[in-house]
């Protein structure tokens, strides 16, 4: 089974997130700037997908759901 980077760029993410909790996002762009300072710009563009896909994550748990609202 082959998957997309879009799909690798989630999966780690939750990975990230469940074993990092509140500190994930923090703890991804340490790398992204590190992998940058050494040079790698795709590795620091792809961990920033990271990072931003914990943010965008941690968002929508946050936001209340339409059910929620209602009731």
């Amino acid at each position: 089974m082959w998957i997309t980077l879009d799909e690798a760029i989630v999966m780690y993410a939750r990975y990230c997130t469940a074993r990092f909790g509140d500190a994930a996002a923090e703890k991804v762009k340490a790398t992204a700037n590190s992998l940058r300072n050494k040079g790698d710009l795709e590795g620091h563009r792809v961990w920033t997908q990271v990072a931003e896909q914990i943010e965008k994550g941690r968002r929508s748990k946050s936001a209340p759901r339409v059910a929620e609202l209602v009731n």
